[in-house]
Parts: C-alpha cells; sequence; structure tokens
C-alpha cells in the first residue's frame, strides 16, 4: 500500500513540474450532447496499458534494474533484449514500407499499442481521455475506433514516407493516433474549453480574481474560488500550439533528413488526418454541423 502512495505521489510530482510552464489538458469542460459512456476511449486506455505491462514493462524495467547494478549482468542484458525484440518486431519500420518485409499493415497497427516507458503511455493517454470522449461521442463508438487506426496508421506511413533519413528505427507509440483525436476535436468543437494543469497560469489567477473581487464587485466574481488546482482554457488555444509545436520541428527534419527521439512528423500527419474525420461523424451531427450550429 505504501508503494501504491509513493508511486502516485511521483506521477502527482511529475504532473506538477511538466506542466507549470505549458498546459496540460486533464478533460473536456463541456457537456457532450448525447451525455454517452465513452467506453471505447477507456476500452483503447485499458489495452494500451495492459499491453504495456504484460509485453514491455516487465522486460523494460527488471532489466533497467539489474543493468544499473552491473552492466554486464546475463539475465538484465536478456530481459532488455526481450523487450528490443518487442519493440523491433511490433514496431513500424522502414524497411516494411520501402522493402515489402513482415506484413506492414499490421506493424502499422500493432505499433500505435506499443510505448518506449511509462511516461510515454502516461502522457499518451492523459491526451485521450481529455479529448477522445467527446469525439468518440460525436462519431460513436466503433466508428471513432476506425478513425483512431486509420489516424494512426496515416501518421506512420506518413513518418516513414516523409522522413526517410530516419532509417529502419522502429517507430511506436498512440501519439499519432491521439494527434488524429485531437484535430477533430479542434474540426468538431473549436469553442470548447478544456480544464488544465497549467502551474504559471494557477499562480497568475489568483491576483487577478483578487483584483476583480476587491475592484468589479460582481456576484459572479464574487463567487469564484481564489484559488483552483486547474484552469479553464480555450481547447483551440491548447491544439494549434500543439500544432505549431510539432510543424516546426517537422519542416526541419523533413529538410535534413535528421530528427530527434520524438517523431514529429507523425504527429502532424495524425493531427491533418482529422480531415477525414468527417467521414465517420454521425450523421444527424454531420447535418448539424454543416448546417451551422453546435453539436
Amino acid at each position: 500500500m505504501l508503494l501504491f502512495f509513493l508511486f502516485l505521489l511521483i506521477i502527482l510530482l511529475q504532473i506538477v513540474i511538466s506542466s507549470f510552464l505549458s498546459p496540460m489538458p486533464a478533460s473536456d469542460a463541456g457537456t457532450v450532447r448525447y451525455r454517452s459512456i465513452p467506453v471505447m476511449t477507456l476500452v483503447l486506455i485499458f489495452a494500451n496499458a495492459i499491453i504495456f505491462i504484460a509485453f514491455e514493462a516487465v522486460a523494460l524495467y527488471p532489466g533497467s534494474s539489474l543493468l544499473e547494478e552491473n552492466p554486464f549482468d546475463p539475465q538484465g542484458i536478456a530481459l532488455i533484449n526481450r523487450y528490443l525484440e518487442v519493440v523491433w518486431r511490433f514496431g513500424y519500420r522502414a524497411l516494411f514500407m520501402t522493402e515489402g518485409q513482415s506484413v506492414g499493415a499490421f506493424v502499422t497497427f500493432t505499433s500505435i499499442f506499443l510505448h518506449g516507458d511509462f511516461w510515454h503511455l502516461f502522457y499518451n493517454m492523459l491526451f485521450l481521455w481529455a479529448f477522445g470522449r467527446r469525439v468518440e461521442d460525436a462519431c460513436g463508438a466503433w466508428r471513432y475506433l476506425l478513425y483512431y487506426v486509420l489516424a494512426g496508421m496515416i501518421a506512420n506511413l506518413a513518418s516513414v514516407a516523409l522522413n526517410p533519413g530516419r532509417g529502419d528505427l522502429p517507430g511506436i507509440g498512440a501519439s499519432g493516433a491521439i494527434a488524429g483525436v485531437m484535430g477533430a476535436y479542434l474540426i468538431l468543437f473549436p469553442g470548447a474549453m478544456v480544464t488544465s494543469f497549467w502551474g504559471l497560469g494557477i499562480l497568475l489567477r489568483v491576483p487577478v480574481v483578487f483584483v476583480l473581487k476587491v475592484i468589479v464587485g460582481m456576484r459572479a466574481v464574487q463567487a469564484a474560488p481564489l484559488w483552483r488546482w486547474t484552469i479553464r482554457l480555450p481547447a483551440w488555444v491548447l491544439l494549434i500550439s500543439f500544432l505549431i509545436q510539432n510543424t516546426l520541428p517537422s519542416v526541419i527534419t523533413i529538410q535534413t533528413g535528421q530528427g530527434g527521439g520524438v517523431d514529429t512528423v507523425a504527429h502532424v500527419a495524425g493531427f491533418l488526418s482529422a480531415l477525414l474525420v468527417f467521414l465517420f461523424v454521425r450523421k444527424d451531427l454531420l447535418t448539424r454541423y454543416f448546417a451551422g450550429r453546435r453539436i
């Protein structure tokens, strides 16, 4: 039990540190039209977590721990090799596209359910939770799943096609698929608000609310609490910022053929795949959307 609470404390500290300067979305702040249970979003989060625990974490963390004590520990080396085997076999590699090796469509699918480490998984699932539920409500569970997988596969294919300089390194992670969900959220709900963790914004809010309470004196302002652990932000601010932050390094990566460990090309490609979301939206909501009404 103590280890569990210590684990939660570490997660909270990590969230506080990483979200101090940049807002981190936690949840959609509005209400969905159908108020449906986000079954598929929960299934995707559960599936990603189970796959990571069962096929990656069981080898990655024990192996890393053993190698920290002894870099030549045979058991540690075997465990890390087991982890790498999963990544290289089921991640999406350029070889699968350029030379037709393996079953390309299969690994394009499996790679979006693999993650490099716990934090890679955690942040991806946090963004999926924040933006996925409302998109699922607009599409319906099964159409939402098809769109999610399609966005992830497009992101993988574009990453290889537009960045041949990355070599045969396997691409893994749900980031491209989730970027597609984020892009769909921006298109379908441009005026929505998102509850976010943002340390700097939370601190700056205190003097602003205090001054408004003293000067304005409106009932709504007086009722507003001086301190909140989260802050509501327009979704478009977060999503456009995400697109800009990934577009600039993507252009450099495509031009030079060099990029870092984060596959920003896949992020941008996944985000732009949101243009296809209209093929998956519920018919009644699609009619409302093009009639200029909120969905």
